[in-house]
Formats: C-alpha cells, sequence, structure tokens
C-alpha cells in the first residue's frame, strides 16, 4: 500500500469519527439548552436520576416546569377559595382598589412593578415578568424569590394550591393569556444499567 493510499484511508476514518463525536455532542445539547430560559433537562440529570434510582435513592432532579400535575391543578374555582388568603392585602377585579398591595387584574404575562401602587425597591428593581414559572417561585415564598420585598406573605406550600390561584388570576383579565402545556421530557430507557452502558462507551 502507497503511502497516498494510507493517507486517505486514514483521513476517510479520522473524519468519519469527527463526524460521530460531532453528532454525540448535538444530541448531548438538545436538552442541555432551554430557550425559554426555564429548567434545562439534559444527559447529565438523566443519567444522576438514573443512578439515584439504582442506589434505591428517591432521586433529587428538577424537572421542567410546568409538569403535568401542576397543569392539572390549575383550576379557578378552588384558585378562587386558596384566594382568600390574599383578600386583607389584593383585590383582584377589574377596578378593584389599591389595599396594602396592588390590584392583581391583569397581573398573568406582565411586568412586575407595573401597576398604580408604591412598591418596594426590590420589586421595581427585579425585571421579573409575571409568568407561569416566575408567579409559581414568588407565590411559594415571596422574601426568598424577590429578596427584599415589601411583601410579608409566609407562601403557599403547595404546588397545586399556587397552580390553582395563578389560573385565578389568568382568567381575571381583559384578554387571559393561554394555560401553558405541560413540559416534555425527553424519550429515554428507563433502565438504569442502559445509561450506564452508554456512559461507559463514550
Amino acid at each position: 500500500m502507497n503511502d497516498l493510499r494510507f493517507n486517505k484511508i486514514a483521513g476517510a476514518i479520522l473524519a468519519t469519527g469527527l463526524v460521530f463525536i460531532g453528532v454525540m455532542k448535538i444530541g448531548d445539547a438538545v436538552y442541555a439548552h432551554d430557550a425559554h430560559g426555564e429548567v434545562a433537562y439534559g444527559k447529565d440529570i438523566l443519567e444522576t436520576y438514573y443512578a439515584e434510582q439504582a442506589k434505591g435513592n428517591e432521586p433529587e432532579v428538577e424537572l421542567p416546569f410546568p409538569q403535568a400535575d401542576w397543569v392539572g391543578a390549575m383550576n379557578a374555582e378552588r384558585g378562587a377559595a386558596v384566594f382568600k388568603k390574599c383578600q386583607s392585602c389584593h383585590t383582584v377585579e377589574k377596578g378593584g382598589a389599591t389595599k396594602t398591595g396592588p390590584n392583581l387584574w391583569n397581573i398573568v404575562g406582565t411586568a412586575a412593578a407595573q401597576k398604580d401602587f408604591a412598591y418596594s425597591g426590590a420589586m421595581a428593581d427585579s425585571g421579573k415578568t409575571w409568568n407561569y414559572e416566575s408567579l409559581d417561585k414568588y407565590l411559594e415564598k415571596p422574601s426568598r424569590y424577590v429578596k427584599g420585598t415589601a411583601m410579608s406573605f409566609g407562601g403557599l406550600k403547595k404546588p397545586a394550591d399556587r397552580a390553582a390561584v395563578i389560573e385565578y388570576l389568568r382568567v381575571n383579565a381583559d384578554a387571559p393569556i393561554a394555560q401553558p402545556e405541560a413540559a416534555m421530557l425527553p424519550v429515554v430507557e428507563s433502565d438504569a444499567a442502559a445509561v450506564e452502558d452508554v456512559v461507559v462507551e463514550e
């Protein structure tokens, strides 16, 4: 075999290897990036999940928001009942009075601190937009999500309560935005050994 032919064969093998590696990297990146700035759910998270499962531990993995059970808990009637905890400080009807806190008509989908209200500096400078995920995090523990907020409410611990209240707020608007769709997960094998095999092969 002359040197030219050998170099061609070696080059072809090297190119094939590089293409294969590139395809694998692209596949990893598909679930490692979330274009909406929400929770990523990539291969590393899945590997951690299955490794913990294999050890008999309850995996502590943050799933992308919102999950189907959260969306299923969006119930305006229940939200109205839970919202009674908020009525001493907030109104929600159109043209409602300002109390200790601002009126919340048209709140879902808007930027924070846009109402006619004397907001704390922390809230005014937060740069938050009240989408479903940010509202969920804020209602869980206001002082943790917006440090320095004047809102003294302790929060709603149950995800279903938060989902219901957010749905109640959503429908109290001139033109309610669409309900969110449940976040999709990548299709993967549920066998931890299969994931371990993939890691070994890499």
